[in-house]
């Protein structure tokens, strides 16, 4: 009797934790992460990530959605379930040199931490020809920077070229603007990213002109980076 008791015990103990068991060893591996740490003093909504990864998936890139009162962002190292062999990394911190990371992953997180190089500004002032393209329209000239060779460093034949946004500034009546712009020149390799323009309304985001150099001959709008500008630099309106 005492033996069948200890059966029976042996038995309900066995059906309450075997289906534990057999969870436990179908539960998928945990995705592998890899983690930016952001340097201290730093506004994580002004940050601006770009990454390329490859695994056994073939390759897939994204962007970090900015967010507030950040120490770190997490990116998900992997696709559909497949774990990501390599993560490249392209970051801006306004105010700090653009960093580029090419990052191993071996373990179930993997820390970088991102580092701030001070870099300088450059002052541009432009006009837009014709002035009165707004048309009495609220509109701001939006600035950005083009990585060109992006797609060099993440190992890409195709595909979006990382953007970096700069800034926002009003135009005047005459279609004057002043803006700050990253002494990018002063960053080895980075002249050979390009500055675009483009010429907003202000309340709807709608493109009014794409704002090309008047001095660029070719069919390139986009201005060259420098450590220097004109007095004023003058862009045709090319409506979109």
């Amino acid at each position: 009797m005492g033996v069948m008791r200890h059966l029976v015990l042996i038995l309900v103990i066995l059906v309450q934790v075997f289906p534990a068991l057999l969870a436990q060893e179908a539960a998928p591996p945990p995705h592998p992460k890899g983690v930016l740490i952001l340097p201290a003093g730093i506004n994580s909504e002004t940050v601006q990530i770009n990454y390329y990864m490859v695994g056994p998936f073939g390759g897939y890139g994204m962007w970090v959605e900015a967010d507030k009162n950040r120490t770190a962002y997490e990116i998900d190292a992997s696709v559909e379930g497949q774990a990501a062999r390599n993560l490249k990394v392209i970051a801006w911190l306004p105010g700090c040199e653009i960093i580029t990371l090419d990052i191993p992953i071996k373990a179930d997180k993997t820390e970088r931490e991102l580092t701030c190089k001070a870099l300088s500004s450059v002052d541009l002032t432009g006009q837009i020809f014709p002035g009165a393209i707004t048309n009495g329209r609220s509109a701001e000239v939006e600035a950005s920077y083009l990585a060109v060779w992006s797609h060099g460093f993440f190992g890409i034949c195709d595909g979006p070229l990382t953007t970096f946004h700069i800034g926002k500034v009003i135009p005047d009546a005459d279609g004057i603007f002043h803006i700050k712009l990253p002494d990018l020149a002063s960053q080895s390799g980075m002249s050979e990213g390009q500055l675009d323009f483009i010429l907003r309304e202000k309340t709807t985001g709608n493109i009014i002109a794409f704002l090309k150099p008047m001095d660029v001959s070719s069919n390139n709008r986009w201005l060259k980076v420098t450590h220097e500008y004109p007095s004023v630099v003058n862009f045709a309106a090319e409506e979109h």
